[in-house]
């Protein structure tokens, strides 16, 4: 037992987690914003069914509604999102991104019909529509999901599908190398030309705003993150599918910086079900206040990674990432060979660093002390005796 308690603060140097597993845990993710615009003039009977109807469709999610009479917005943080043409008559809704950057504009109501008929169908398909609940699916029980947004070229739709195939086979070559197991490998799903309409608040969250020419490529993972940025013209190519791909299996001190670990959510339900699922999928709870503080001060160690995939700390850009990429600082290894250099050489080379010479050397002193001073009251004892 006392060993096991010196031994401890060895262990504590590997992380138990990967950046699939980080990404499951919110540590005070900014949700997105629903303004609800309404007249000063509607009846407080109406405002109050509307406010009952949008809290109930966005309960358990990450989206946070809110109902504004136009005076009030104008007063508040919300009248910098005011419709231009919002004059108080017809009641307009607008999602506003975690970051504040980015609005969408959606149509609450039709001409004669009342406002409480139509909010249903408005507001639900901000966290459920038919391919986002499919795609999210395999996002939260697959290693992660390359989602192709298809564009008006059929030839370069078909050209794209095959370099992320072989992405996806190449990073599943890999998934017994890595340092923790995910058992279900990477999967390709594609959202049509055709299906865009429907996922209007999907795409948006992605930064997808309308159909193009050419394809466009974005990867999803754990809590229905994007990992890094769309990937579009030049920069979609094998590689940054690839480096991306992979950045998902690294042991969470790999030196990546906090931004590929803690990507921005889609709009989505977190209800008591999922929660339960993924925590007897990952063995662990990703809502326990022990986890997030334990997760919170990996992503807020800073310095060179830990264990097999020590590297420097990559930052927030993708060019960044691919070098890290190219050199092989991030990318998932087997176990290391057997060296063949020379025994002093290798000695050398493998040489501790001070940090953790001088933790062992505390451990050793520490557990020398103990079976000697247990060895001098057991001495004293039978001296009584």
């Amino acid at each position: 037992m006392i060993l096991a308690t010196c031994v401890a603060p060895l262990a504590a140097f590997a992380c138990r987690f990967n950046v699939r597993d980080v990404g499951f845990v919110d540590l005070g993710s900014d949700p997105y914003r629903l303004y609800l615009y309404v007249g000063d003039s509607m009846p407080m009977a109406e405002r109050e069914s509307l406010q009952s109807i949008s809290t109930a469709t966005f309960y358990d999610s990450n989206v946070k509604p809110q109902l504004l009479p136009l005076a009030q917005a104008r007063q508040s943080e919300a009248r910098a999102f005011i419709p231009e043409d919002f004059t108080g008559g017809v009641p307009a809704a607008v999602l506003v991104s975690p970051d504040r950057k980015t609005t969408l504009s959606l149509p609450l109501a039709k001409s004669g019909v009342s406002v409480l008929q139509t909010a249903w169908e408005a507001l639900e398909p901000i966290v459920d529509s038919p391919r986002r609940n499919a795609i999210l699916e395999q996002v939260f029980d697959s290693y992660g999901v390359v989602m192709i947004v298809e564009g008006k070229d059929v030839a370069a739709n078909t050209k794209v599908r095959s370099m992320v195939d072989a992405a996806v086979s190449e990073t599943t070559s890999k998934l017994p190398g890595l340092e923790k197991e995910i058992q279900q490998p990477p999967v390709v799903a594609v959202i049509s030309t055709e299906e865009m309409e429907a996922e209007r608040a999907f795409l948006w969250s992605l930064g997808i705003r309308e159909v193009k020419e050419a394809p466009r490529v974005a990867i999803l993972y754990a809590r229905g993150r994007m990992i890094g940025p769309v990937l579009d013209g030049e920069r979609l190519n094998r590689e940054s599918i690839s480096a991306i791909l992979d950045t998902i299996g690294l042991n969470c001190e790999c030196g990546l910086d906090r931004k590929w670990m803690q990507g921005v959510m889609v709009p989505l339900k977190w209800d008591r079900d999922r929660k339960q699922q993924v925590a007897k999928q990952l063995g662990f709870n990703p809502e326990s206040p022990e986890i997030r503080i334990e997760m919170s001060q990996i992503l807020a160690k800073s310095g060179a990674g830990q264990g097999i995939h020590r590297s420097k700390i990559i930052g927030d850009t993708l060019d960044e990432l691919l070098t890290g990429y190219r050199t092989k600082g991030l990318a998932p290894e087997n176990p290391p060979k057997q060296n063949k250099k020379p025994f002093a050489e290798s000695l050398e080379m493998n040489k501790p660093e001070a940090s953790e010479l001088m933790l062992s050397w505390v451990v050793v002193a520490g557990i020398l002390i103990l079976i000697a001073g247990g060895a001098i009251v057991l001495f004293a004892r039978r001296r009584e005796s």
